[in-house]
Formats: structure tokens, sequence, C-alpha cells
């Protein structure tokens, strides 16, 4: 009799759905899959349980807890996202007793190793732990070798679903942004920047989505530095709505100042959007500047400018290409599960 397929998910979902769209792209490996989170995960069985620790007693306690969910639930495989806090724990509490896959998520091996000795030992333990690793952009490949050595990294992302909507090279003057309201993520840039184009521009509209810690803050610089009617909170967007704000807006911006490959660029690029992103080696290995999109100058008033000389038809039918090949759910859903079948074998 076959055994029966367990996944112990672990990972973070707080303001994104990153963790629901990789459970949606490959639930139906498993028999069971039971969820590990310190936010609420409502499409299947969950745990919540804390993965922060600023003292040796709040670790001890976080990794005694999901030892015993470890324990209980006897899965097949734990899938880890992010070599942090979460991986740390997970590989603590594991004890070598399932096979860890770990998905990378950027900031975890980019940055963090940079941060102290003791982080660049715990990043470094997890991806020793780990049986299997993903990244998303090749140079988080290269980034991970730099820490253990040579290792196989699958590059996989979550993919994007190229659902059957007409994709229009007619668009209104908006300017899309949906990334969270963080530090990383200079959404205060964006509005600085963009205040000149605005500015010389009547008509051209902001739109500016998701929603963070700092977005109060942000609110009041844009009432600041914007003229009157050229911007809009949207508060967070998702599924059906997200789309529409990708299929009507002419331009989208990510700059970001560290990232790994953002599914949020490659759903304006299979929407139909002018990506201007920030110059960082993920976002080069999708946008080749002037051609399929641009990368920034450092000037989004420039940028939103220039964005306007390139053929929209010829973006979009060019993004669309590199989507299919690259970056569907199905061609990315495939990757993952040869990855569950290597470890199962």
């Amino acid at each position: 009799m076959q055994k029966s397929k367990k996944l112990l998910l672990i990972g973070g979902s707080k303001g994104n759905v990153h963790l629901l769209n990789y459970y949606n792209l490959i639930s139906s490996y498993f028999d069971e899959i039971l969820v590990v989170s310190d936010f609420e995960f409502e499409a299947c069985p969950s745990v919540l349980l804390q993965f922060e620790f600023k003292s040796p007693i709040a670790l001890v306690r976080h990794v005694k807890a999901l030892r015993k969910v470890i324990e209980a639930f006897q899965p097949t495989i734990i899938h880890v996202h992010q070599a942090n806090a979460y991986g740390f724990v997970t590989c603590l509490a594991n004890q070598n007793k399932a096979p860890i896959a770990l998905t990378t998520w950027g900031s975890d091996v980019l940055t963090l190793p940079h941060k102290s000795f003791l982080h660049r030992w715990m990043v470094k333990y997890i991806l020793k732990s780990a049986k299997e690793i993903t990244a998303d952009a090749g140079y988080m490949g290269a980034a991970i070798e730099q820490l253990i050595g040579k290792t196989e990294v699958t590059l996989a992302n979550f993919g994007v679903e190229l659902s059957a909507v007409e994709v229009s090279a007619e668009r209104a003057p908006l300017i899309y942004s949906n990334r969270m309201h963080e530090p990383l993520y200079q959404i205060d840039q964006i509005i600085l920047q963009a205040a000149t184009f605005l500015t010389h521009h009547p008509g051209w509209i902001l739109h500016l989505a998701a929603s963070g810690s700092q977005t109060t803050k942000l609110q009041e610089l844009a009432q600041q530095n914007l003229p009157n009617g050229s911007h809009e909170f949207l508060g967070f967007q998702a599924g059906a709505d997200n789309q529409r704000n990708y299929l009507a807006a002419q331009v989208y911006v990510s700059i970001p100042t560290t990232d790994g490959t953002s599914i949020s660029l490659l759903e304006a690029m299979a929407y139909g959007c002018i990506p201007i992103v920030s110059d960082l080696p993920a976002n080069r290995e999708w946008i080749e500047h002037g051609k399929n999109g641009l990368i920034t100058s450092g000037d989004l008033s420039k940028d939103l400018a220039l964005a306007q000389t390139l053929d929209i038809h010829q973006v979009q039918q060019l993004n669309k290409q590199i989507i299919a090949q690259r970056a569907t759910k199905a061609v990315n859903q495939s990757k993952f599960m040869a990855l569950y079948d290597r470890i199962l074998a």
C-alpha cells in the first residue's frame, strides 16, 4: 500500500498571498496538508505558532511548540518558506525527522547573512539542513552557493495565471504600484519621484495598492507632494480586483531596494503594463531596458516620460511570450512537483 503523502507547509502570510498562492499551486500533489504560520491561514487545516524570537528562551519555546506539531502530524515532507526565523525554528524542531524543502524569497539569502556573523551562521545552517532548495532568480542561486558552496538550486517561482482576458494596448493614464507599504519597497520614493511627472501631466493618476506599517505616513506624504486628484490609495487588492488594476494601467512601478523575482512584476507583464523596476539582478533577468520595460534611472518622472515613447503593443507581445515560456503556474507547478518526486524517491 502506498504511503500517504503529507506536507507540513511552514511560512508567513501577513499582508500578502504568497503562501496561499503556493498552497494552491501544489495542493493536488498531497493527500494531506497542514499549514503552520504566525498568521491566520484559512485555505486548509492550520496551526498558529510564533517564529520570531528576541531571546534564547523565546526560541526554545517556539521550537518545542513546532516539534509537538511535527510529532503529531508525522509529515512526509516539510516545506518551509524563507531561510530566516521560519527556517531556523523549523530545522531545530525537525531533528532530521522529515526531509526539508526550503524556498528562499530574496532578502533571506541576499541581505540577512550580511547583518552579523550570527545571522550568516543561521542562514548557512538552514541551507545546509535542506534536502532541496528553490530560488526564483538565478542570482539568488549564486548567493546561496557563495554561502554554502556548490549546491543544486531549483529555479522556480509561484507562477501567474494566464486567464482568457483581453489585454488591450488602449490604456488609461494610470500608474499602478501594489508592493507593501514597508521601507524595503520605497513607496515614499515612488511618491516623491513621480511628483514632477504628475504635475506636468494633468489627468494622470498614481494608484497605490496594498498596505503596511507606513500607510498613514505615505498618505500624508502624497497629500503634501502630489497635485490634488493625482493619486489614490486603493488598499489591499487581490484576485479579480488586482487583475482589473493591471489591465487598466499603462505603467507598473516597483522599486524595492532588494528583491527576488516579484510575482507582481510577472503579473504586470502578463496583463500588459509597461514595467518600470529598480536596477536589481532579478529584475534584469526579466526586463531588458527599453525593450519590454524600463530599469529605473533613479528619477521616476523621467522614466514615466520615457515609458510614453515605447510601443506598448510591442512591449505586451514580448512580455506575453516571456511569461508563457517561463512564468506560468503550469510551468512552475511541474518544477515543484518534480522536486517532491526527488525527495520521495
